[in-house]
């Protein structure tokens, strides 16, 4: 007997009298009491489970598949056929057409960017968040997961700082950093109404409304402005000291100038973490500006919050207990799978700002009693149960594993720093601050000297054949104007032998761009 979309055998033909309703009922699609549907659950995760085991066996970051060639082969897939694919036939088919072509974040020659291998008992966690799927918005959906994530929000909020603090999980930073804005703003807008500006909507003074951050503050601070209302010509970029950080003296200077004109910087934004140097603004010294001129203080702790595992490493983040929201990413340095991030407070009562009633979730008779719905915390209504994975990655791993992890990370980008110091090919652009190194191709001791276009040609085309061989995958960026590789160091299974192979892989593509003679673009 031939198998069934789900992988069982298949049943016979439906009778002309058989209802849609005992079709879909007699299938074990669906977790219930059902014992033939706990068997189907185990078969399932097995099967998932080496397909994904099977495409790993590459051992190399990326398959170097060519982009044209491997949309055709997705372009064969038909989503939604008229009749199910039997599972075990699927699998195979997106085991060779689409994970094998994944990125390999576990090796350790991928190290382009923040996206780092996962716990695999937090990846395990997903599979129970996906098929007991709770959302997270109303109590009456989660009851568990909803104490769960308040429980571990109040948590996170204490271990970076805010002692009786709490917040809400997100998808991401970026969605993190928009609700913090959103409370600086929303602020702002109180206070304006206060003064008889009116309530509601934006008022007309928000035209004076400035959002201060550092030239090196992530992208989203520009993009969250824009959402907001209040345009991405309202976000004043500070300068950056040598190693990355917020300029004090030009941000003194900027905030004068502000003032000078008349407008208000409503929100500070510092930065633990910076995409490209990781980088740890001053969090302290902003703190004393913020408080001075009555801005919100946000500390955008995406990639740096894992660093307060450590206690030899907390130290770093000194100042950030004075936030009033952080963004903290847990797909980032703690190593869980995204999205994982949360928006921290200090006072819980902060996230009143976006709180709104619906007669069917958050019933103000139901919240008299003591029930909680998240959904006056959050920006989404439905969310997953993200809190369980990062519950069961924390517990299971504990924090003193997971301190010499980050720990481990950052000590491999100080030593990648003095490899690449010591390389006769390499430049080293910058001090690493944390778990990032910033450097350049450019010719050997021995070789003539070429103009910084070509050097920035090279590197761009030392990048790009990396990671059409599939050999490595690092990243690209722009520093002081000119083209920068980077390595970031997520990987707590690198070692000091997989970089140096990564800096001889760089070399060797530069040698080979430069000989090619590559044109300046």
């Amino acid at each position: 007997m031939s198998a069934s979309r789900n992988g069982l055998p298949k049943r016979p033909a439906a009778d002309v009298g058989e209802t849609t309703a005992e079709v879909v009922e007699a299938a074990p699609d669906f977790l219930t009491a059902d014992p033939r549907s706990h068997a189907q659950l185990r078969r399932v995760a097995l099967a998932t489970a080496d397909a994904v085991a099977a495409a790993r066996l590459q051992d190399q970051p990326f398959s170097g598949a060519d982009p044209a060639q491997l949309a055709a082969a997705i372009a064969t897939i038909d989503p939604c056929p008229d009749d199910g694919v039997a599972l075990d036939e699927l699998l195979a088919q997106l085991r060779d057409a689409v994970l094998a072509h994944g990125v390999h974040v576990s090796d350790p020659r991928c190290a382009a960017h923040l996206h780092c291998p996962t716990l695999l008992t937090a990846a395990a966690a997903e599979l129970a968040i996906g098929v007991t799927n709770q959302s997270l918005d109303s109590y009456d959906q989660a009851p568990a997961a909803t104490l769960v994530e308040d429980h571990l929000v109040r948590w996170l909020a204490a271990t970076l700082g805010l002692s009786g603090g709490s917040g809400v999980l997100t998808s991401g930073g970026t969605a993190s950093n928009l609700l913090g804005l959103l409370l600086a703003r929303e602020r702002a807008g109180a206070r304006a109404a206060a003064h008889g500006a009116g309530v509601g909507g934006l008022p007309p003074e928000h035209v004076r409304w400035r959002i201060v951050a550092s030239a090196a503050a992530h992208d989203s601070i520009r993009r969250c402005a824009a959402v907001l209302g209040l345009g991405t010509g309202c976000v004043t970029a500070v300068a950056t000291d040598d190693a990355g950080r917020i300029d004090l003296g030009a941000l003194d200077a900027e905030l004068a100038a502000l003032a000078s004109a008349g407008l208000e910087p409503i929100a500070i934004v510092a930065t633990a973490g910076t995409t490209d140097l990781g980088a740890i603004d001053p969090l302290a010294p902003i703190a004393e500006r913020a408080r001075a001129c009555g801005a919100w203080l946000h500390v955008d702790a995406a990639l740096g919050s894992g660093l307060a595992l450590s206690p030899r490493l907390a130290p770093l983040l000194d100042g950030i207990e004075l936030a009033d929201s952080i963004t903290a990413d847990l797909h980032k340095l703690w190593f869980m799978p995204i999205g994982a991030s949360a928006l921290l407070v200090r006072d819980v009562a902060l996230l009143a700002a976006v709180h709104h009633h619906s007669d069917y979730l958050n019933r103000p008779e139901d919240e008299v009693d003591g029930v909680l719905n998240l959904v006056g915390r959050s920006l989404d209504t439905s969310r997953r149960f993200d809190a369980l994975k990062i519950l069961v990655g924390l517990r299971s791993t504990g924090r003193l594993r997971m301190a010499a992890m980050v720990e481990r990370l950052v000590a491999l980008a100080a030593g990648a720093a003095r490899a690449v110091d010591a390389h006769d090919e390499l430049e080293l652009l910058a001090e690493p601050s944390t778990v990032t190194v910033v450097f350049r191709w450019r010719p050997g001791g021995g070789e003539a000297p070429l103009p910084d276009d070509l050097i920035d040609a090279v590197n761009v085309a030392a990048q790009r054949a990396l990671l059409r061989s599939g050999r490595a995958i690092v990243g690209r960026t722009r520093l002081h104007g000119r083209v920068a590789l980077k390595l970031t160091f997520v990987n707590p299974l690198a070692r000091e032998s997989d970089v140096g192979e990564l800096l001889d892989l760089v070399a060797e593509a530069g040698r080979a761009a430069a000989r090619a003679g590559v044109a300046v673009r």
